[in-house]
């Protein structure tokens, strides 16, 4: 199963889970504390849960690997004590400033790790996606300094910061569609292999999207599909 899948098989049974609980409050007539806890526990779950499997999506395609890692330890690290904090109530400023780091550095990885997996253009892993990360990063770095500082000199900067960084990762599919790969980047056309007589032949295509080319059709491909050819049967 691809990680898209598993993705999008855990928010829907986290929306499901959060609409029962709706239903039931307000059945009961009555929304307290618990139905609270469980909703936050949610939330906590699937900001934790996107981040974990887009670094393990970064790991498995070989891209952007320390952001891969960072982002399996804060979405487990993060995922732990919020979901303690939530149900346990702890009175620590100590403790509600490392939840505040973690939220942080989750979200900016978030944000790095979703736009990387996203950028497929050469032009736009040199440019965009490095502004973009940096961006993202520099807002937590900000935000950080907030929090250990107790002080909230710096909003301004840490709300400009985020704003890019957001600009960043949503420029980052629209542009990839008009981004064209210069000639000097690769070569035109890849010989992939040879079966049963038929040369198979990877061209590039200013066009966006996965397809295929059979005679004068073009298939389009899904990006969990993976194209294999074979020799006809006699």
């Amino acid at each position: 199963m691809s990680i898209r899948r598993i993705f999008l098989l855990g928010a829907a049974t986290l929306v499901s889970v959060a609409a029962l609980v709706a239903i039931g409050a307000i059945l009961n007539g009555d929304f307290g504390e618990t139905e609270g806890k469980i909703f936050a526990t949610l939330a906590t779950t699937f900001v934790a849960g996107s981040t974990a499997l887009a670094g393990i999506a970064c790991l498995e395609r070989g891209v952007s690997r320390p952001f891969g890692v960072l982002g399996l330890v804060l979405s487990t690290l993060g995922f732990l004590l919020w979901a303690d904090q939530i149900w346990e109530e702890h009175d620590s400023t100590g403790y509600w400033k490392l939840l505040g780091l973690l939220a942080a550095w989750t979200v900016a990885t978030l944000l790095v790790t979703t736009t990387r997996l996203m950028t497929r253009s050469p032009q736009l892993v040199r440019t965009l996606f490095p502004a973009t990360s940096l961006a993202a990063l520099s807002a937590a770095a900000t935000v950080s300094a907030m929090i250990l500082s107790e002080s909230g000199d710096g909003w301004q900067l840490f709300a400009v910061l985020l704003v890019l960084a957001v600009l960043g990762e949503t420029l980052t599919p629209i542009l990839q569609r008009y981004t064209i790969t210069p000639v000097d980047d690769a070569p035109a056309e890849r010989v992939l292999g040879e079966v049963a007589g038929a040369v198979v032949v990877a061209v590039r295509t200013a066009h966006a999207g996965r397809r295929v080319h059979l005679g004068n059709r073009e298939v389009p491909i899904a990006e969990d599909e993976l194209i294999v050819v074979r020799a006809a049967e006699a």
